[in-house]
Protein backbone atom coordinates (compact mmCIF):
# COMPACT_ATOMS: atom_id res chain seq x y z
CA UNK A 1 0.00 0.00 0.00
CA UNK A 2 1.26 3.47 -0.83
CA UNK A 3 0.94 6.03 1.94
CA UNK A 4 1.00 9.73 1.20
CA UNK A 5 2.07 11.72 4.26
CA UNK A 6 1.92 15.50 4.61
CA UNK A 7 4.85 16.58 6.82
CA UNK A 8 5.32 20.03 8.35
CA UNK A 9 8.95 20.65 9.36
CA UNK A 10 9.41 21.90 12.89
CA UNK A 11 12.48 22.99 14.86
CA UNK A 12 14.07 19.88 16.41
CA UNK A 13 17.35 18.19 17.26
CA UNK A 14 19.03 15.44 15.29
CA UNK A 15 16.22 13.11 14.18
CA UNK A 16 16.95 10.08 12.06
CA UNK A 17 15.12 10.06 8.73
CA UNK A 18 15.61 6.53 7.35
CA UNK A 19 13.79 5.71 4.13
CA UNK A 20 11.37 8.66 4.40
CA UNK A 21 14.18 11.02 3.41
CA UNK A 22 12.98 13.91 5.50
CA UNK A 23 14.46 15.40 8.70
CA UNK A 24 11.99 14.93 11.56
CA UNK A 25 11.80 14.97 15.31
CA UNK A 26 12.73 11.52 16.61
CA UNK A 27 9.42 10.87 18.35
CA UNK A 28 7.30 12.05 15.45
CA UNK A 29 9.45 10.18 12.95
CA UNK A 30 9.21 6.97 15.00
CA UNK A 31 5.41 7.19 15.05
CA UNK A 32 5.35 7.22 11.25
CA UNK A 33 7.94 4.44 10.76
CA UNK A 34 6.83 2.37 13.75
CA UNK A 35 10.64 1.88 14.35
CA UNK A 36 12.56 3.51 17.18
CA UNK A 37 15.70 5.41 16.07
CA UNK A 38 18.89 4.33 17.97
CA UNK A 39 20.34 7.82 17.40
CA UNK A 40 23.82 6.52 16.47
CA UNK A 41 26.05 8.89 14.51
CA UNK A 42 26.74 9.49 11.71
CA UNK A 43 24.10 6.95 10.56
CA UNK A 44 21.36 5.04 12.36
CA UNK A 45 22.31 1.35 12.74
CA UNK A 46 18.68 0.27 12.39
CA UNK A 47 18.47 1.95 9.00
CA UNK A 48 21.70 0.27 7.93
CA UNK A 49 20.61 -3.18 9.16
CA UNK A 50 17.38 -3.05 7.14
CA UNK A 51 19.02 -1.79 3.96
CA UNK A 52 17.65 1.74 4.20
CA UNK A 53 19.73 4.80 3.48
CA UNK A 54 20.01 7.04 6.50
CA UNK A 55 20.32 10.69 5.56
CA UNK A 56 21.89 11.61 8.86
CA UNK A 57 21.08 14.49 11.14
CA UNK A 58 20.50 18.15 11.03
CA UNK A 59 23.65 20.23 11.19
CA UNK A 60 21.80 23.11 12.71
CA UNK A 61 22.54 25.29 9.67
CA UNK A 62 18.83 25.70 8.72
CA UNK A 63 17.15 28.83 9.89
CA UNK A 64 14.14 28.65 12.15
CA UNK A 65 11.99 30.07 9.38
CA UNK A 66 13.15 27.36 6.97
CA UNK A 67 12.57 24.66 9.57
CA UNK A 68 9.07 25.87 10.52
CA UNK A 69 7.73 26.59 7.05
CA UNK A 70 9.02 23.65 5.02
CA UNK A 71 6.13 21.51 3.68
CA UNK A 72 6.84 18.34 1.77
CA UNK A 73 4.80 15.48 0.36
CA UNK A 74 6.53 12.18 1.02
CA UNK A 75 5.63 8.89 -0.63
CA UNK A 76 6.49 5.77 1.33
CA UNK A 77 6.74 2.58 -0.71
CA UNK A 78 7.00 -0.54 1.52
CA UNK A 79 9.90 -2.91 0.88
CA UNK A 80 9.49 -5.39 -2.01
CA UNK A 81 6.54 -3.40 -3.40
CA UNK A 82 6.66 -1.43 -6.61
CA UNK A 83 4.38 1.55 -7.12
CA UNK A 84 1.49 0.78 -9.48
CA UNK A 85 1.77 2.17 -12.97
CA UNK A 86 0.25 5.59 -13.46
CA UNK A 87 -3.34 5.61 -14.70
CA UNK A 88 -3.25 6.66 -18.32
CA UNK A 89 -6.37 8.48 -19.46
CA UNK A 90 -6.98 10.47 -22.60
CA UNK A 91 -8.48 13.94 -22.47
CA UNK A 92 -12.13 12.83 -22.68
CA UNK A 93 -11.68 10.10 -20.08
CA UNK A 94 -9.95 12.48 -17.70
CA UNK A 95 -12.69 15.10 -18.15
CA UNK A 96 -15.51 12.60 -17.46
CA UNK A 97 -13.75 11.03 -14.48
CA UNK A 98 -13.05 14.46 -13.04
CA UNK A 99 -16.72 15.44 -13.47
CA UNK A 100 -17.75 12.22 -11.74
CA UNK A 101 -15.40 12.85 -8.82
CA UNK A 102 -16.41 16.49 -8.37
CA UNK A 103 -20.15 16.41 -9.10
CA UNK A 104 -21.69 12.94 -9.41
CA UNK A 105 -20.25 11.67 -6.13
CA UNK A 106 -21.73 14.67 -4.32
CA UNK A 107 -25.25 13.41 -5.10
CA UNK A 108 -24.61 9.93 -3.71
CA UNK A 109 -24.02 10.92 -0.09
CA UNK A 110 -20.78 11.63 1.76
CA UNK A 111 -20.12 8.08 3.02
CA UNK A 112 -20.71 6.28 -0.28
CA UNK A 113 -18.95 9.10 -2.11
CA UNK A 114 -15.81 8.58 -0.07
CA UNK A 115 -15.80 4.83 -0.90
CA UNK A 116 -16.26 5.57 -4.59
CA UNK A 117 -13.59 8.26 -4.67
CA UNK A 118 -11.03 5.79 -3.38
CA UNK A 119 -12.30 2.98 -5.61
CA UNK A 120 -11.90 5.03 -8.80
CA UNK A 121 -8.14 5.06 -8.22
CA UNK A 122 -7.71 1.49 -6.98
CA UNK A 123 -10.37 -0.57 -8.81
CA UNK A 124 -10.25 -0.64 -12.64
CA UNK A 125 -13.88 -1.76 -12.96
CA UNK A 126 -15.10 1.16 -10.83
CA UNK A 127 -12.95 3.58 -12.79
CA UNK A 128 -14.40 2.36 -16.10
CA UNK A 129 -18.03 2.62 -15.07
CA UNK A 130 -17.33 5.95 -13.30
CA UNK A 131 -16.08 7.37 -16.61
CA UNK A 132 -19.30 6.17 -18.30
CA UNK A 133 -21.46 7.71 -15.56
CA UNK A 134 -19.46 10.93 -15.66
CA UNK A 135 -20.00 11.15 -19.42
CA UNK A 136 -23.78 10.71 -19.11
CA UNK A 137 -24.06 13.00 -16.10
CA UNK A 138 -22.04 15.72 -17.83
CA UNK A 139 -24.36 15.60 -20.86
CA UNK A 140 -27.44 15.58 -18.58
CA UNK A 141 -26.23 18.55 -16.52
CA UNK A 142 -25.02 20.67 -19.44
CA UNK A 143 -27.97 19.74 -21.69
CA UNK A 144 -25.50 18.65 -24.36
CA UNK A 145 -25.62 15.73 -26.75
CA UNK A 146 -24.18 12.59 -25.24
CA UNK A 147 -21.32 10.76 -26.92
CA UNK A 148 -23.09 7.40 -26.78
CA UNK A 149 -20.21 5.49 -28.38
CA UNK A 150 -17.81 6.77 -25.71
CA UNK A 151 -20.23 5.94 -22.89
CA UNK A 152 -21.02 2.49 -24.27
CA UNK A 153 -17.34 1.67 -24.72
CA UNK A 154 -16.52 2.27 -21.05
CA UNK A 155 -19.81 0.74 -19.87
CA UNK A 156 -19.03 -2.49 -21.73
CA UNK A 157 -15.42 -2.38 -20.58
CA UNK A 158 -16.61 -2.33 -16.97
CA UNK A 159 -18.88 -5.32 -17.61
CA UNK A 160 -15.97 -7.27 -19.14
CA UNK A 161 -13.81 -6.42 -16.14
CA UNK A 162 -16.52 -7.69 -13.79
CA UNK A 163 -16.81 -10.96 -15.71
CA UNK A 164 -13.13 -11.68 -16.31
CA UNK A 165 -11.52 -10.40 -13.08
CA UNK A 166 -11.75 -11.41 -9.46
CA UNK A 167 -13.59 -8.64 -7.62
CA UNK A 168 -14.72 -8.38 -4.03
CA UNK A 169 -18.43 -8.32 -3.27
CA UNK A 170 -18.11 -4.69 -2.17
CA UNK A 171 -16.60 -3.76 -5.53
CA UNK A 172 -19.45 -5.51 -7.32
CA UNK A 173 -21.99 -3.64 -5.15
CA UNK A 174 -20.39 -0.28 -5.91
CA UNK A 175 -20.44 -1.20 -9.61
CA UNK A 176 -24.16 -2.04 -9.33
CA UNK A 177 -24.78 1.41 -7.83
CA UNK A 178 -22.97 3.10 -10.72
CA UNK A 179 -24.67 0.97 -13.40
CA UNK A 180 -27.97 1.94 -11.75
CA UNK A 181 -27.02 5.64 -11.91
CA UNK A 182 -25.94 5.35 -15.55
CA UNK A 183 -29.27 3.80 -16.60
CA UNK A 184 -31.32 6.31 -14.58
CA UNK A 185 -29.50 9.23 -16.18
CA UNK A 186 -30.32 7.83 -19.62
CA UNK A 187 -33.98 7.25 -18.74
CA UNK A 188 -33.75 3.44 -18.90
CA UNK A 189 -35.58 2.78 -15.66
CA UNK A 190 -36.36 -0.90 -16.24
CA UNK A 191 -32.69 -1.69 -16.79
CA UNK A 192 -31.81 0.44 -13.76
CA UNK A 193 -34.14 -1.63 -11.60
CA UNK A 194 -32.47 -4.83 -12.88
CA UNK A 195 -29.09 -3.55 -11.69
CA UNK A 196 -30.65 -2.64 -8.35
CA UNK A 197 -32.07 -6.15 -8.05
CA UNK A 198 -28.62 -7.64 -8.68
CA UNK A 199 -27.19 -5.60 -5.83
CA UNK A 200 -30.07 -6.48 -3.53
CA UNK A 201 -29.45 -10.20 -4.12
CA UNK A 202 -25.82 -9.77 -3.08
CA UNK A 203 -26.87 -7.80 0.00
CA UNK A 204 -29.28 -10.54 1.05
CA UNK A 205 -26.41 -13.03 0.92
CA UNK A 206 -24.20 -10.66 2.92
CA UNK A 207 -26.77 -10.25 5.68
CA UNK A 208 -25.93 -13.82 6.71
CA UNK A 209 -22.30 -12.84 7.30
CA UNK A 210 -20.83 -11.51 10.51
CA UNK A 211 -20.82 -7.73 10.90
CA UNK A 212 -17.03 -7.95 11.21
CA UNK A 213 -16.63 -9.75 7.88
CA UNK A 214 -14.55 -7.78 5.34
CA UNK A 215 -16.92 -9.06 2.65
CA UNK A 216 -19.91 -7.40 4.31
CA UNK A 217 -21.05 -4.15 2.72
CA UNK A 218 -20.65 -0.91 4.63
CA UNK A 219 -23.73 0.63 6.33
CA UNK A 220 -23.63 3.44 3.75
CA UNK A 221 -23.98 0.96 0.86
CA UNK A 222 -26.79 -0.86 2.68
CA UNK A 223 -28.58 2.46 3.20
CA UNK A 224 -28.20 3.40 -0.46
CA UNK A 225 -29.71 0.13 -1.67
CA UNK A 226 -32.53 0.46 0.86
CA UNK A 227 -33.33 3.86 -0.65
CA UNK A 228 -33.33 2.35 -4.15
CA UNK A 229 -35.60 -0.48 -3.02
CA UNK A 230 -37.99 2.04 -1.45
CA UNK A 231 -38.23 3.90 -4.76
CA UNK A 232 -38.99 0.72 -6.67
CA UNK A 233 -41.68 -0.26 -4.17
CA UNK A 234 -43.41 3.14 -4.20
CA UNK A 235 -43.47 3.29 -8.00
CA UNK A 236 -43.70 -0.32 -9.19
CA UNK A 237 -44.89 -2.11 -6.04
CA UNK A 238 -43.98 -5.73 -5.36
CA UNK A 239 -44.48 -6.51 -9.06
CA UNK A 240 -41.44 -4.41 -9.90
CA UNK A 241 -39.12 -6.63 -7.87
CA UNK A 242 -37.86 -10.14 -8.42
CA UNK A 243 -39.28 -12.69 -5.94
CA UNK A 244 -35.95 -13.24 -4.17
CA UNK A 245 -35.45 -9.49 -3.59
CA UNK A 246 -38.99 -8.69 -2.43
CA UNK A 247 -39.20 -7.36 1.14
CA UNK A 248 -39.75 -9.66 4.07
CA UNK A 249 -40.86 -8.96 7.60
CA UNK A 250 -37.86 -7.56 9.46
CA UNK A 251 -36.93 -8.61 12.98
CA UNK A 252 -37.71 -6.27 15.82
CA UNK A 253 -35.78 -3.04 15.22
CA UNK A 254 -33.58 -1.30 17.75
CA UNK A 255 -34.84 2.00 19.21
CA UNK A 256 -33.97 4.94 17.00
CA UNK A 257 -31.27 7.28 18.34
CA UNK A 258 -32.36 10.69 19.62
CA UNK A 259 -30.78 13.59 21.42
CA UNK A 260 -28.73 16.75 20.90
CA UNK A 261 -25.71 14.86 19.53
CA UNK A 262 -27.41 14.22 16.18
CA UNK A 263 -26.65 16.44 13.19
CA UNK A 264 -28.62 16.90 9.97
CA UNK A 265 -26.87 13.97 8.28
CA UNK A 266 -27.85 11.74 11.19
CA UNK A 267 -31.48 12.82 10.88
CA UNK A 268 -31.41 12.12 7.14
CA UNK A 269 -29.99 8.64 7.75
CA UNK A 270 -32.55 7.85 10.48
CA UNK A 271 -35.46 9.03 8.35
CA UNK A 272 -34.34 7.00 5.32
CA UNK A 273 -34.23 3.89 7.48
CA UNK A 274 -37.73 4.62 8.78
CA UNK A 275 -39.03 5.36 5.29
CA UNK A 276 -37.60 2.08 4.04
CA UNK A 277 -39.39 0.19 6.82
CA UNK A 278 -42.59 2.09 6.02
CA UNK A 279 -42.54 1.26 2.30
CA UNK A 280 -41.63 -2.37 2.99
CA UNK A 281 -44.48 -2.77 5.46
CA UNK A 282 -46.95 -1.04 3.13
CA UNK A 283 -45.95 -3.32 0.23
CA UNK A 284 -46.30 -6.41 2.42
CA UNK A 285 -49.74 -5.28 3.59
CA UNK A 286 -50.91 -4.73 0.01
CA UNK A 287 -49.62 -8.14 -1.06
CA UNK A 288 -51.32 -9.76 1.93
CA UNK A 289 -54.62 -8.01 1.17
CA UNK A 290 -54.55 -9.27 -2.43
CA UNK A 291 -54.10 -12.92 -1.44
CA UNK A 292 -57.03 -15.18 -0.53
CA UNK A 293 -58.06 -14.91 3.10
CA UNK A 294 -55.93 -17.23 5.18
CA UNK A 295 -57.53 -18.19 8.49
CA UNK A 296 -54.85 -20.74 9.34
CA UNK A 297 -52.79 -20.18 12.52
CA UNK A 298 -49.81 -19.27 10.35
CA UNK A 299 -51.85 -16.75 8.34
CA UNK A 300 -53.26 -15.14 11.48
CA UNK A 301 -49.80 -14.97 13.08
CA UNK A 302 -48.35 -13.34 9.95
CA UNK A 303 -51.09 -10.69 9.92
CA UNK A 304 -50.40 -9.94 13.58
CA UNK A 305 -46.70 -9.55 12.80
CA UNK A 306 -47.53 -7.11 10.01
CA UNK A 307 -49.70 -5.06 12.37
CA UNK A 308 -47.05 -5.10 15.10
CA UNK A 309 -44.41 -3.79 12.68
CA UNK A 310 -46.85 -1.17 11.41
CA UNK A 311 -47.35 0.21 14.92
CA UNK A 312 -43.60 0.08 15.60
CA UNK A 313 -42.90 2.11 12.46
CA UNK A 314 -45.59 4.64 13.39
CA UNK A 315 -44.15 5.00 16.88
CA UNK A 316 -40.59 5.40 15.60
CA UNK A 317 -41.68 7.98 13.03
CA UNK A 318 -43.45 10.01 15.71
CA UNK A 319 -40.38 9.87 17.95
CA UNK A 320 -38.12 10.99 15.10
CA UNK A 321 -40.46 13.84 14.11
CA UNK A 322 -40.55 15.19 17.68
CA UNK A 323 -36.78 14.95 18.08
CA UNK A 324 -36.14 16.55 14.67
CA UNK A 325 -38.42 19.48 15.57
CA UNK A 326 -36.65 19.99 18.89
CA UNK A 327 -33.17 19.82 17.38
CA UNK A 328 -34.04 22.11 14.46
CA UNK A 329 -35.54 24.73 16.77
CA UNK A 330 -32.54 24.50 19.10
CA UNK A 331 -30.02 24.93 16.27
CA UNK A 332 -31.88 27.90 14.81
CA UNK A 333 -31.68 29.59 18.21
CA UNK A 334 -28.11 28.67 19.16
CA UNK A 335 -26.28 28.34 15.83
CA UNK A 336 -28.13 30.22 13.07
CA UNK A 337 -25.13 30.14 10.72
CA UNK A 338 -25.00 26.31 10.70
CA UNK A 339 -28.77 26.16 10.28
CA UNK A 340 -28.46 28.51 7.31
CA UNK A 341 -25.80 26.33 5.68
CA UNK A 342 -28.12 23.31 6.04
CA UNK A 343 -31.23 25.19 4.92
CA UNK A 344 -31.99 22.92 1.95
CA UNK A 345 -31.53 19.57 3.74
CA UNK A 346 -33.62 20.90 6.64
CA UNK A 347 -36.37 22.05 4.24
CA UNK A 348 -36.45 18.62 2.54
CA UNK A 349 -36.66 16.83 5.89
CA UNK A 350 -39.46 19.18 6.95
CA UNK A 351 -41.25 18.34 3.71
CA UNK A 352 -41.13 14.62 4.50
CA UNK A 353 -42.08 15.25 8.13
CA UNK A 354 -45.20 17.10 6.99
CA UNK A 355 -46.10 14.31 4.58
CA UNK A 356 -45.76 11.65 7.28
CA UNK A 357 -47.66 13.76 9.78
CA UNK A 358 -50.52 13.50 7.26
CA UNK A 359 -50.06 9.75 6.89
CA UNK A 360 -50.09 9.20 10.65
CA UNK A 361 -53.39 11.06 11.03
CA UNK A 362 -55.09 9.05 8.28
CA UNK A 363 -56.64 5.64 8.27
CA UNK A 364 -54.45 3.40 6.13
CA UNK A 365 -54.78 2.95 3.21
CA UNK A 366 -56.24 6.45 2.94
CA UNK A 367 -59.48 7.38 1.23
CA UNK A 368 -59.16 9.95 -1.55
CA UNK A 369 -61.54 12.21 0.38
CA UNK A 370 -59.26 12.06 3.44
CA UNK A 371 -56.65 14.23 1.69
CA UNK A 372 -59.07 17.18 1.76
CA UNK A 373 -58.56 17.59 5.50
CA UNK A 374 -54.88 18.38 4.96
CA UNK A 375 -54.97 21.03 2.25
CA UNK A 376 -53.06 23.50 4.42
CA UNK A 377 -50.32 20.90 5.07
CA UNK A 378 -50.01 20.17 1.36
CA UNK A 379 -49.68 23.88 0.70
CA UNK A 380 -46.86 24.05 3.26
CA UNK A 381 -45.07 21.18 1.47
CA UNK A 382 -45.18 23.06 -1.81
CA UNK A 383 -43.87 26.21 -0.12
CA UNK A 384 -40.97 24.30 1.43
CA UNK A 385 -40.03 22.74 -1.89
CA UNK A 386 -40.09 26.18 -3.47
CA UNK A 387 -37.38 27.33 -1.04
CA UNK A 388 -35.17 24.51 -2.32
CA UNK A 389 -35.83 25.14 -6.01
CA UNK A 390 -35.73 28.93 -5.64
CA UNK A 391 -39.21 29.43 -7.09
CA UNK A 392 -40.69 32.10 -4.83
CA UNK A 393 -43.94 32.22 -6.83
CA UNK A 394 -44.89 28.91 -5.20
CA UNK A 395 -45.44 30.73 -1.93
CA UNK A 396 -48.55 32.53 -3.18
CA UNK A 397 -51.52 32.07 -0.86
CA UNK A 398 -54.31 29.99 -2.23
CA UNK A 399 -57.69 31.59 -2.64
CA UNK A 400 -59.07 29.08 -0.13
CA UNK A 401 -57.47 26.54 2.15
CA UNK A 402 -60.25 24.58 3.84
CA UNK A 403 -59.30 22.31 6.73
CA UNK A 404 -62.37 20.12 6.27
CA UNK A 405 -64.33 19.13 3.18
CA UNK A 406 -67.10 21.56 2.29
CA UNK A 407 -70.20 21.08 0.24
CA UNK A 408 -70.20 22.27 -3.35
CA UNK A 409 -71.78 25.71 -3.75
CA UNK A 410 -72.94 26.01 -7.34
CA UNK A 411 -74.24 29.53 -6.80
CA UNK A 412 -70.86 30.95 -5.81
CA UNK A 413 -69.03 32.72 -8.62
CA UNK A 414 -65.92 31.01 -9.86
CA UNK A 415 -62.58 32.77 -9.58
CA UNK A 416 -60.03 32.68 -12.36
CA UNK A 417 -56.83 30.86 -11.46
CA UNK A 418 -53.78 33.10 -11.02
CA UNK A 419 -51.29 32.56 -13.80
CA UNK A 420 -47.84 32.05 -12.28
CA UNK A 421 -45.06 34.29 -13.47
CA UNK A 422 -42.46 32.39 -15.47
CA UNK A 423 -39.08 31.62 -13.93
CA UNK A 424 -35.86 30.51 -15.54
CA UNK A 425 -35.42 26.74 -15.64
CA UNK A 426 -33.02 25.36 -13.06
CA UNK A 427 -29.83 23.42 -13.79
CA UNK A 428 -30.56 19.69 -14.06
CA UNK A 429 -29.75 17.75 -10.90
CA UNK A 430 -29.12 14.05 -10.35
CA UNK A 431 -29.01 12.60 -6.86
CA UNK A 432 -29.61 9.46 -4.84
CA UNK A 433 -29.76 11.49 -1.63
CA UNK A 434 -33.05 12.30 0.05
CA UNK A 435 -35.09 14.45 -2.36
CA UNK A 436 -38.53 16.00 -2.70
CA UNK A 437 -40.06 14.61 -5.91
CA UNK A 438 -42.28 12.09 -4.11
CA UNK A 439 -43.93 14.66 -1.78
CA UNK A 440 -44.31 17.11 -4.68
CA UNK A 441 -45.93 14.45 -6.89
CA UNK A 442 -48.38 13.62 -4.07
CA UNK A 443 -49.29 17.32 -3.73
CA UNK A 444 -49.99 17.56 -7.47
CA UNK A 445 -52.13 14.41 -7.61
CA UNK A 446 -53.79 14.27 -4.16
CA UNK A 447 -54.48 17.94 -3.41
CA UNK A 448 -57.76 19.09 -5.01
CA UNK A 449 -57.21 22.79 -4.50
CA UNK A 450 -56.43 24.05 -7.99
CA UNK A 451 -53.90 26.72 -6.99
CA UNK A 452 -51.82 24.36 -4.84
CA UNK A 453 -51.86 21.39 -7.21
CA UNK A 454 -51.02 23.47 -10.29
CA UNK A 455 -48.17 25.13 -8.38
CA UNK A 456 -46.86 21.69 -7.44
CA UNK A 457 -47.22 20.60 -11.06
CA UNK A 458 -45.27 23.63 -12.25
CA UNK A 459 -42.44 22.92 -9.78
CA UNK A 460 -42.28 19.34 -11.03
CA UNK A 461 -42.13 20.51 -14.63
CA UNK A 462 -39.36 23.08 -14.07
CA UNK A 463 -37.09 21.65 -11.34
CA UNK A 464 -35.21 19.29 -13.73
CA UNK A 465 -34.33 16.60 -11.22
CA UNK A 466 -33.67 12.90 -11.28
CA UNK A 467 -33.71 11.22 -7.91
CA UNK A 468 -32.85 7.64 -8.78
CA UNK A 469 -35.80 6.25 -10.74
CA UNK A 470 -37.89 9.33 -9.97
CA UNK A 471 -37.70 11.73 -12.91
CA UNK A 472 -39.30 15.15 -12.51
CA UNK A 473 -40.25 15.42 -16.18
CA UNK A 474 -41.94 12.02 -16.26
CA UNK A 475 -43.67 12.66 -12.91
CA UNK A 476 -44.91 16.05 -14.18
CA UNK A 477 -46.39 14.51 -17.34
CA UNK A 478 -48.17 11.79 -15.39
CA UNK A 479 -49.44 14.29 -12.79
CA UNK A 480 -50.66 16.64 -15.52
CA UNK A 481 -52.64 13.80 -17.11
CA UNK A 482 -54.22 12.90 -13.75
CA UNK A 483 -55.26 16.52 -13.20
CA UNK A 484 -56.75 16.69 -16.71
CA UNK A 485 -58.75 13.49 -16.11
CA UNK A 486 -60.15 14.76 -12.80
CA UNK A 487 -60.98 18.25 -14.07
CA UNK A 488 -62.71 16.85 -17.13
CA UNK A 489 -64.68 14.32 -15.09
CA UNK A 490 -65.76 17.03 -12.62
CA UNK A 491 -66.83 19.38 -15.42
CA UNK A 492 -64.33 22.08 -14.44
CA UNK A 493 -63.68 24.52 -17.26
CA UNK A 494 -60.03 25.15 -18.21
CA UNK A 495 -58.46 28.03 -16.31
CA UNK A 496 -61.14 28.12 -13.60
CA UNK A 497 -60.12 27.70 -9.98
CA UNK A 498 -61.73 25.08 -7.75
CA UNK A 499 -61.52 23.54 -4.30
CA UNK A 500 -61.74 19.98 -2.95
CA UNK A 501 -65.52 19.99 -2.79
CA UNK A 502 -65.71 20.59 -6.55
CA UNK A 503 -64.05 17.23 -7.37
CA UNK A 504 -66.42 14.38 -6.55
CA UNK A 505 -65.20 11.01 -5.31
CA UNK A 506 -66.12 9.38 -8.64
CA UNK A 507 -64.07 11.98 -10.53
CA UNK A 508 -60.94 11.38 -8.45
CA UNK A 509 -58.17 9.22 -9.82
CA UNK A 510 -57.06 6.48 -7.46
CA UNK A 511 -54.24 3.92 -7.59
CA UNK A 512 -52.24 6.37 -9.62
CA UNK A 513 -48.61 5.37 -9.09
CA UNK A 514 -46.89 5.86 -12.46
CA UNK A 515 -45.00 3.04 -14.14
CA UNK A 516 -41.97 4.43 -15.93
CA UNK A 517 -41.15 2.81 -19.23
CA UNK A 518 -37.98 2.82 -21.27
CA UNK A 519 -37.27 6.15 -22.92
CA UNK A 520 -40.11 8.62 -23.30
CA UNK A 521 -43.02 6.48 -22.13
CA UNK A 522 -44.96 6.02 -18.91
CA UNK A 523 -48.11 4.10 -18.08
CA UNK A 524 -50.90 5.07 -15.73
CA UNK A 525 -53.26 2.44 -14.27
CA UNK A 526 -56.07 3.87 -12.20
CA UNK A 527 -59.65 3.70 -10.93
CA UNK A 528 -62.04 6.65 -11.09
CA UNK A 529 -61.79 9.72 -13.25
CA UNK A 530 -65.45 9.47 -14.27
CA UNK A 531 -68.60 11.49 -13.77
CA UNK A 532 -70.27 8.40 -12.32
CA UNK A 533 -69.15 5.55 -10.07
CA UNK A 534 -67.24 3.00 -12.09
CA UNK A 535 -65.64 -0.33 -11.28
CA UNK A 536 -62.45 -1.58 -12.87
CA UNK A 537 -59.07 -0.27 -13.81
CA UNK A 538 -58.34 2.08 -16.66
CA UNK A 539 -54.90 2.11 -18.25
CA UNK A 540 -53.19 4.72 -20.39
CA UNK A 541 -49.77 5.01 -21.98
CA UNK A 542 -48.22 8.46 -22.03
CA UNK A 543 -45.74 9.03 -24.85
CA UNK A 544 -43.84 12.23 -25.68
Amino acid sequence: MIIIVFVIMLHATSPCVGSYKVHRQTAHHDRIRRVKCDEQRPECNRCLSTGRTCDGYWTGSQSLVQQACSLRIIQHVPLHRKPPPAIRLNTDEHRCLEFFQHYTIHGLGAEVGSCLLQATTSEPVIRSVAIAVGSVHLSFTCLSEEDTAFTLRHYNKAIRQLVTSQNSKNTVLLACVLFFCCECLQGRFKTAIQHASSGLRILQQQQLRSHASPERASPAVFSLFNAVQSQVLEIEGMEGMEPETQPKLPPTSDPIPTGPGLNISDHQHIFRQLYHRFTENDALFKAFAETPTDHSPAGIAYEQQLLAEWFRVRGDLKAWMQDFDRQTTYRLQTDPSTASLNAHPIAILKTWKLLFSIYLRMAWPPSELAWDYFTADLQSIVSLVSTVTGDCTARLNTHRTPTVPSSKDTSAPTKPRLAPSPTAPSRPTFTLSLGFLTPLYICATRCRDSTIRHRALRLLATCRRREGVWDSDVAARVARRIIEIEEHAAGVKPGVSYGPADISLAARVRSSSPHFGEGRTASLRYIGGSSRPEVGFMEETIVW
